[in-house]
């Protein structure tokens, strides 16, 4: 019996140890769970906001209260009520495209851990609806001028940069045209040069008269009146024995080379062509008509007179030497001033 005893109370001792470590552990669980279920509680808690609403991003609605502006998540179940009526029981739901800025609002809700409200609930009165209204369609045409002065100044914006691009394109174009003239100016002073050349192999050619045909400025059209006079004399120097015809155009060294090179060309073609179709010369007597451009002026070209003077064509009637018999004859056709 005394051997039983001090083991059965051992064996008690043992079993009431077990029993408060059990208490302890479930109490210690059970106070961890408490504070992490407050934690739980304080994030998703409750929260109620009052004040204007100040700015709308989509779903993102910005709202001042005091001195400060607190950010609001709308969401698709977000209710935004009306209230009004007698005492306020009224109540309807208008959808959250109602919240418009200006709005003075009370927000319900809950808060996230980014501590961003998230809406529940929004309510409003009906004055302060109509009030926002009337904020919302004073803006309204600001906003509008705004978006009409951006489109105005991207615009802008366009054709300025239209015309630099213009501008860099008639750049290019210019040198390319200066390039070209001064190209043109090189071939026709090769041209005049070549000319003057096969002129001065006609050293066994004696002149036997000559006839000057002016023109107006910048026309190679022959007038009717030297016309007549190109003819008679043409006719006359078909009796010589063994003639040729030489044509000769020139230009006022006014304006550019290009031009005065090509009028020259011109004239001393319409000239030809007469020659040609009064059939009194055979082709065969005609030397190819020669583009002297703005070489041998006769006359100051600061003057009208002088400029009219350079602006001609001169036909002369050539006789080969050993031919003799052959009587000088020489004249002068001028066109009438215009």
């Amino acid at each position: 019996m005394s051997r039983c005893g001090p083991n059965k109370t051992r064996k008690e001792l043992l079993m009431k140890n077990q029993r408060r470590m059990k208490t302890i552990l479930g109490l210690g669980m059970s106070f961890a769970m408490l504070t992490f279920s407050g934690v739980t509680v304080q994030a998703q808690s409750n929260a109620e906001l009052q004040g204007m609403i100040v700015g709308r991003d989509g779903p993102t609605m910005y709202v001042k209260t005091g001195d400060t502006r607190q950010i609001v998540t709308l969401q698709d179940n977000t209710q935004a009520t009306e209230k009004g009526g007698f005492l306020g029981w009224s109540h309807k739901d208008l959808g959250i495209a109602a919240l418009v800025p200006g709005l003075e609002v009370k927000v319900d809700g809950t808060y996230d851990q980014d501590h961003k409200l998230i809406a529940r609930k929004v309510e409003f009165t009906r004055g302060s609806m109509r009030t926002a209204n009337q904020i919302d369609a004073g803006l309204t045409p600001t906003n509008a001028k705004v978006a009409a002065q951006q489109d105005a100044l991207m615009s802008a914006r366009r054709d300025i940069e239209s015309t630099q691009a213009d501008i860099a394109a008639s750049k290019q174009q210019i040198a390319a045209n200066q390039q070209q003239e001064q190209q043109d100016a090189q071939q026709a002073q090769t041209g005049i040069g070549k000319t003057n050349g096969r002129i001065g192999q006609l050293d066994q050619y004696e002149t036997k008269g000559t006839l000057t045909v002016n023109f107006r400025n910048g026309s190679a059209v022959v007038s009717k009146a030297d016309k007549d006079q190109l003819e008679d004399f043409i006719k006359t120097a078909s009796n010589t024995p063994g003639f040729m015809v030489q044509v000769q155009g020139y230009a006022s060294a006014v304006g550019s080379a290009t031009l005065n090179q090509r009028l020259s060309s011109e004239r001393a073609d319409a000239v030809l062509a007469i020659i040609q179709q009064s059939g009194a010369v055979p082709m065969t007597r005609i030397l190819a008509p020669a583009a002297m451009g703005t070489s041998e002026q006769v006359a100051d070209n600061h003057s009208r007179s002088g400029q009219k003077e350079n602006r001609r064509v001169v036909v002369t009637i050539l006789v080969n030497k050993g031919i003799v018999g052959s009587s000088d004859q020489t004249a002068s056709v001028t066109q009438p001033g215009q």
